[in-house]
């Protein structure tokens, strides 16, 4: 047991954590990342259905240039398991209404990028143990935690103390961290599950992603590395999923294309499946003295759109160049003003995100015939007009 000093703690070394660490990275200050976990072993690379993780992450280009910059992307890049994609298909299962959006319509080369979660945890895991001002700490829980005037105190599962001027919860939509902190949330489930595995299918996905809305939730198929390989995300309500997540493999199999009703490609087969809870999560704020939030533990949203990894580096990038800028200045780098600023910054964008899944998740759950209507009445509108076309396309990729 020992008492040890850090200038900044991280609670957390998921994506989000690394990724905050990263962008502190270049202040030279020391920097101490602990984690609840082992340390993550390298993933599968076979290209079998089951050597491929279950949980995927549709990579904007914002988030790819931001983990360019944190010398990351390299080690996804080369290991040929990044599936870039230049389309999207979307459609009401319940109705005509559809919309194509293409990275033509920005005149970029891909919408984004589907990456397992597993292949960027390890290249930020590469990145930090490259950093000599970063040290990280596996399987080492945090059990308690007080926010003092100058610094924030907290004792670990290895019996140690740790003093950091700053620490910074990244421990996920059920952080321990926030709640030790006592900061309140706003909270509630979708009353859905999410299911996740990965397909094959035929003919070869061609670089697109297609998207359903089915009365029950909505269905993603997510193109990977592999041309006849996908990812699924399969939003149940409760009393389905359940049914699903045990069903057979021809049955599931049967299941998933008529949900997709012939407009994506056919599955003919698909890995083991595993299934997560939907909770929508917010902060009522973001820092309390010297301790602040980011990613899921500040908020966490339905992966309907799959933006809640990429709301997450944003936080990272917006953080870290808030500390940054006023370390190279002189000032006080762990200040109220500098927290606020972040918050300021992140807030907005993060509800704003939350309240578009929910109007989604009320549009498309309506059996409402009058909504069904305008929701395909929707639909085919933005797949008419060019300008309305080009702004979703502008927030899907985290474009300004």
């Amino acid at each position: 047991m020992q008492e040890r000093q850090v200038d900044i703690a991280i609670i957390g070394a998921g994506v989000v954590g690394l990724a905050t660490a990263l962008s502190l990275a270049p202040t030279g200050l020391q920097i101490a990342l602990f984690d609840a976990q082992p340390k993550p072993s390298a993933g599968l690379q076979g290209a079998a259905l089951n050597d491929w993780d279950r949980r995927v992450t549709a990579l904007t280009p914002e988030s790819i240039r931001f983990l360019k910059s944190l010398d990351a992307w390299p080690l996804i890049e080369d290991s040929k398991r990044a599936g870039a994609y230049t389309d999207m298909f979307v459609w009401d299962s319940e109705g005509t209404g559809q919309v194509h959006f293409t990275a033509t319509d920005l005149n970029i080369d891909s919408l984004g990028t589907i990456v397992e979660s597993s292949l960027t945890t390890q290249a930020l895991i590469s990145a930090t143990e490259a950093s000599s001002n970063l040290s990280s700490h596996w399987g080492t829980r945090l059990e308690s935690m007080d926010i003092e005037a100058e610094s924030v105190r907290f004792t670990t599962s290895s019996g140690d103390t740790v003093i950091a001027d700053m620490t910074i919860g990244a421990d996920g939509g059920r952080s321990k961290s926030r709640e030790l902190a006592g900061m309140r949330t706003r909270e509630w489930r979708y009353g859905q599950n999410a299911i996740v595995a990965t397909v094959r299918v035929q003919p070869h996905h061609s670089h697109a992603c297609w998207q359903a809305f089915l009365p029950t939730g909505p269905l993603a198929l997510l193109p990977l590395a592999n041309d006849d390989l996908c990812s699924i995300v399969w939003s149940l309500d409760d009393a389905l999923s359940d049914h699903w997540i045990q069903a057979d493999h021809d049955a599931f199999v049967a299941g998933l294309n008529r949900a997709l009703s012939g407009r994506g490609p056919q599955v003919l087969e698909v890995s083991e499946r595993q299934m997560f809870p939907l909770i929508q999560c917010h902060a009522v704020d973001y820092y309390h003295g010297r301790f602040v939030l980011v990613g899921d533990a500040a908020h966490s949203i339905h992966p309907l759109a799959g933006q809640g990894i990429n709301l997450g580096l944003s936080d990272a990038q917006t953080l870290g160049n808030e500390i940054v800028w006023a370390h190279q200045r002189g000032a006080d780098w762990c200040s109220p003003q500098v927290f606020s600023r972040y918050e300021r910054q992140r807030k907005g964008d993060n509800l704003g995100m939350m309240a578009t899944m929910q109007a989604f998740k009320w549009g498309f759950g309506s059996k409402n015939p009058a909504v069904t209507l305008m929701r395909n009445i929707g639909l085919k509108s933005v797949d008419a007009l060019p300008i309305a076309k080009r702004w979703f396309v502008q927030q899907a990729v985290g474009a300004k």
